[in-house]
């Protein structure tokens, strides 16, 4: 399993926020990735046949949803079809059979990374190589 055959959607209501995260995941650890962010200068498109294997949603925003960015996005449909990582720094309960994951905002680079490559399942050996 190549890290780079990962395709990652990065939704957020901050456009340095979405970069730093793509910088982490696309620039650090290879995957393709998508940043879909309010500034229409840093947003890409998503093509509806693509395959996706994980959807980041970052909020930095404490009045943001994830519901409604996800519904903006045209994403809503892929919520407990693909893994989905939300970073907010309001707590909620991950569920595990929908495929929901939250990681606390702010948050550290390397435990970003760590995040990622166990929802993407990507091997203990490979994960450190990658995250370090």
């Amino acid at each position: 399993m190549q890290p780079d055959s990962k395709k990652i959607i990065i939704l957020s209501d901050n456009v340095r926020l979405a970069i730093a995260i793509e910088l982490n995941l696309c620039g650090r650890l290879g995957f393709e990735t998508i940043v879909l962010a309010p500034d229409p200068d840093h947003c890409s498109q998503v093509n509806e046949e693509e395959e996706i294997d994980l959807v980041v949603v970052a909020l930095s925003l404490p009045s943001s949803e994830p519901v409604v960015i996800l519904s903006r996005a045209g994403l809503a449909e892929h919520i407990g079809t693909v893994p989905l990582l939300i970073i907010s720094e309001r707590p909620f309960e991950p569920d595990q059979e929908s495929q929901i994951h939250h990681l606390d905002f702010p948050f550290e680079a390397k435990v970003l990374r760590t995040r990622v490559t166990e929802i993407l399942g990507i091997p203990a050996d490979l994960r450190q190589a990658l995250i370090h």
